[in-house]
């Protein structure tokens, strides 16, 4: 089983790793053998693999890079349970354990539901996170409250509440698939980058969103609308990064700004990053600041 991303990358390695229910995730392995650094990544809602494009082409000469498929998402099965936070710890358990050891320990990077992924694996599985990685990157991302501190509709605050219900319910609605029109591009530009955005950016981002299947963006958005893992964000005992861009509407600045604060509190941050005029996509959108950001952590941790 290989991937259009897979194909496209030199080097990789497929691999399969079932995750506690025996559903079967999708995973690539780039770089040189096992004596490398290992960096493992996580993407977010509505996306798969292929995502952390920039990150693979850069880390693969020096590192270990392990991507995959959330559950639902690009080549990893659906499973036959409801969607829910724990699976989310439980697919990264799985995938995390799959390829570390206690000594060979990974960087875990997780953008928006990636972020949540280790926020939820902090609070399930505590001791494996201590045990496999040796620090962690939450990139705009947030624990909880996503639909009452998403920016993406802007009314009066009278209005807010009725409005939050509603967005909330159009999360888990499956909705019809998307097709690749001018418009529906609009639309993804506006949610998810950030007024910097180039027209190639744009067309990657949209190309990796519009292949999520209805059904698939409908079961975790409803998960998403009412997700908390803020337990794990105190769970966590490892250092931290946390990145985002201040022109993110999906998971604004605000929760990062809180998540640093909470981790500074109990010393885990390792750093926060603010990126200038960048969106929700922020690894697609700042390449070479958040390479930047995910290699100082690599090199301390």
């Amino acid at each position: 089983m290989t991937s259009e991303f897979a194909s496209a990358s030199r080097g990789s390695r497929d691999l399969e790793v079932l995750s506690s229910d025996g559903t079967k995730l999708f995973a690539q392995e780039f770089g040189p053998g096992r004596d490398a650094p290992l960096l493992v990544f996580s993407h977010g809602w509505a996306c798969q693999g292929r995502f952390w494009r920039p990150q693979v082409e850069q880390f693969a000469a020096t590192h270990r890079v392990v991507v995959y498929d959330q559950r639902g998402h690009g080549l990893s099965d659906r499973g036959r349970v409801p969607f829910s936070a724990k699976l989310l710890a439980d697919d990264m358990e799985a995938v995390v354990r799959a390829v570390a050891t206690p000594a060979d320990k990974a960087v875990v990077v997780g953008h928006s539901m990636g972020g949540m992924s280790i926020m939820s694996w902090a609070a399930e599985y505590p001791a494996s996170v201590s045990e496999l990685a040796r620090g962690v990157v939450l990139a705009s991302t947030g624990p909880s409250q996503l639909v009452d501190r998403s920016t993406l509709l802007k009314v009066p605050r009278q209005l807010r509440p009725r409005l939050e219900r509603a967005f909330a319910a159009s999360l888990a609605v499956a909705g019809p698939e998307m097709q690749g029109t001018r418009l529906s591009r609009r639309l993804i530009r506006y949610g998810t980058l950030g007024p910097g955005a180039t027209a190639e950016v744009v067309d990657e981002c949209a190309d990796i969103v519009l292949r999520c299947p209805p059904q698939v963006r409908g079961m975790w958005g409803s998960v998403l609308a009412t997700i908390d893992v803020s337990k794990g964000v105190d769970s966590l005992e490892v250092p931290a990064t946390v990145i985002v861009g201040d022109a993110d509407r999906l998971t604004p600045a605000t929760h990062s700004v809180d998540l640093a604060a909470r981790l500074g509190r109990k010393g885990v941050l390792f750093e926060f990053t603010l990126l200038d005029k960048v969106g929700h996509m922020s690894n697609l959108e700042a390449v070479e600041d958040f390479n930047s950001a995910v290699a100082r952590l690599d090199k301390s941790a």
